[in-house]
């Protein structure tokens, strides 16, 4: 399952039509991998943040952006689910 549906995706992306679903699909299974990793489980029901965190993640991967522009989405999406991951590093005292 991934964390944006391929109706949010497309929404997100602003396509109108269904052509370019399996391409996409494919985008969102990896950034749904991604989020899933980096969250350090896998979310039951994605918050809005989650949901935009993953279509910015799919979206490095179907859009031919610079590398800058990518490294802005994924710092982006980092940003958005910093807040929602388990292991964050920082050893109690």
């Amino acid at each position: 399952m991934t964390i944006a549906t391929i109706f949010e995706f497309r929404d997100f992306l602003r396509i109108v039509g269904s052509d370019l679903d399996p391409t996409l699909d494919l985008a969102l299974r990896s950034a749904s991998a991604e989020v899933r990793h980096y969250l350090g489980f896998d979310p039951e029901e994605p918050d809005p943040d989650m949901v935009i965190a993953c279509c910015l993640l799919a979206q490095t991967h179907v859009d031919a952006g610079s590398p800058d522009d990518q490294n802005h989405r994924r710092e982006a999406a980092h940003r958005l689910l910093r807040p929602h991951r388990l292991d964050t590093g920082i050893a109690g005292a």
